[in-house]
């Protein structure tokens, strides 16, 4: 899908051009595709901060280990 979507996309406006016009990412865009919390102020000292977890792929044997590891099967609610 991604690659689908490099398609649209233009360097000259920082924006994805379709048929009906170029069309932006927004926050709430954000929000929705990466589950990060846009409401709290930036304090600024994220970079310092040590990681809570890591993903450690390299004990699973890469990330199709990782996906088989962690995969789920049923419905989804």
């Amino acid at each position: 899908m991604m690659i689908a979507a490099s398609y649209f996309w233009s360097d000259t406006l920082n924006a994805f051009v379709f048929g009906h016009g170029p069309a932006s990412s927004t926050l709430a865009d954000v929000l929705m595709l990466t589950g990060l919390d846009i409401s709290i102020a930036d304090d600024g000292g994220i970079f310092n901060r040590k990681p809570e977890h890591r993903v450690d792929t390299r004990n699973m044997g890469g990330w199709s280990g990782y996906i088989q590891r962690y995969r789920q099967t049923g419905s989804v609610s």
